[in-house]
């Protein structure tokens, strides 16, 4: 028996070829993932069969597709999923899963600055902490032609080889970080819209604004990568009326930490969003005018990844946050957008009823998140108390949060939105305005 875990004997397949033994790049261990796949013979479906059937982690397609790309670092555990399904020995995992943790924390740190070109001047200096992009050479060229046609067909548009350098700080569990903001106390809904590095997976964090729970940070679904950008809207509660925010942000949950390397406030006023107030995390200047702060610091620096792309503005309103009737909120509700839902809307009598804002009149899209399970089922929808329609939520099961759309017509300000049951049962869990 080998005595050392670190120097397992390679499978039979892996004489004279890259092992994880060898692995210490992010490129070498998709090469060598590319090649498990290439030597299992299989599609990606076949994949997904096999890790379904094993009862573990999922392996969705989508998931395998980016990660054998190149453009995704995936979860530990969605590598060993993929793995098994490839059939490689059980005995030759932790190997693999050595390989994973030398990338993982490679990847964590901050780019060399050997061979890096000294800025051209101070002020481009300070445009490149800020977040300029900057031109990087292709990685995983290979792998790509290798798993061409997956990547087609999962239609990542991500922006050719610019990069994006920005400062930033992160922190672990029992840590947390505080920061003031400007608002507009006369205009409408506002949105807290956070940069992160979103190859830490699983970046949880509870948010609380002057002292009132305001809701979470989720985490970005798996195989997110790179910069990403999400926002929370912000209860009406906490902001009404307000000209500056006490945000509080709480480690909740993470596969190694809570990033920050910027924060925006948007505000819906005169047709549109506008910027408000922005904290550039890592920059003295900019922290010291909000008061930032932070606990259990886990990572200061900055970070060189593959800008992000953000989706069209929506203003999200919570169901469980509206007035209900003859129903209940469920907690608990796996995969939901703050972890509840409306439930049991199964009466004659059953609503719940929501403020949404509109900054013009005329028609805006509502956008709306539900589940249902025994058949497909409708709502009946009001808008100010008088159009009315009906809502169909086809059957997708308990738990699968699937969205339908709706033309609504809304008036200038304020808006409240009925949905009544009419037909079987569904779930409500936020609509979103656009």
């Amino acid at each position: 028996m080998n005595a050392d875990p670190g120097n397992d004997p390679p499978a039979p397949e892996e004489e004279g070829r890259l092992r994880p033994e060898a692995v210490h790049r992010h490129e070498e261990l998709v090469a060598l993932l590319a090649e498990q796949f290439a030597r299992a013979d299989v599609s990606l479906r076949e994949l997904q069969a096999r890790a379904d059937r094993s009862g573990g982690t999922r392996l969705p397609r989508a998931t395998c597709a980016d990660m054998l790309a190149g453009r995704r670092f995936p979860r530990k555990a969605v590598m060993v999923a993929f793995l098994r399904a490839c059939q490689v020995p059980e005995q030759r995992l932790p190997a693999w899963e050595r390989a994973w943790e030398r990338v993982r924390l490679a990847r964590m740190q901050p780019p060399p600055a050997a061979g890096a070109p000294p800025p051209a001047s101070p002020e481009a200096s300070t445009r490149r902490r800020r977040g300029v992009p900057v031109r990087a050479g292709a990685l995983a060229a290979a792998v790509i032609v290798t798993a061409g046609a997956i990547v087609t067909a999962v239609a990542i548009a991500w922006p050719g080889s610019d990069t994006l350098t920005d400062d930033g700080r992160a922190f672990g569990p029992g840590g947390s970080s505080r920061f003031t903001v400007r608002i507009d106390p006369t205009a409408g809904p506002v949105r807290l819209v956070r940069r992160l590095d979103a190859r830490v997976s699983r970046q949880r964090a509870a948010i609380t604004v002057n002292g009132a729970p305001a809701g979470h940070w989720e985490p970005l679904p798996d195989g997110s990568g790179g910069w990403a950008e999400q926002h929370v809207d912000l209860p009406p509660s906490v902001t009404a009326g307000r000209g500056t925010l006490a945000v509080l942000t709480s480690f909740t949950s993470s596969e190694w930490d809570f990033s920050e390397f910027r924060y925006a406030v948007e505000q819906q006023t005169d047709g549109g969003w506008r910027t408000t107030d922005t904290l550039d995390v890592g920059h003295a200047e900019s922290e010291a005018a909000h008061g930032y702060r932070v606990a259990g610091e886990t990572f200061r620096g900055s970070r060189t990844l593959e800008p992000s792309l953000r989706t069209a503005a929506r203003v999200r309103y919570e169901a469980e946050a509206g007035r209900i009737s003859h129903a209940r909120i469920r907690s608990g509700a796996a995969g939901a957008s703050q972890g509840a839902v409306v439930a049991g809307l199964d009466h004659e009598d059953s609503w719940v009823d929501l403020k949404v804002y509109a900054p013009r009149a005329g028609r805006h899209t509502a956008h709306v998140t539900y589940a249902a399970g025994y058949g497909d089922a409708q709502h009946a929808v009001t808008v100010n108390g008088s159009t009315r329609f009906t809502l169909d939520y086809p059957q997708h099961g308990w738990d699968v949060w699937r969205q339908v759309t709706a033309s609504l017509p809304l008036s200038r300000g304020w808006n409240t939105l009925r949905f009544r049951h009419h037909d079987r049962w569904a779930e409500l869990d936020h609509v979103e305005i656009a």
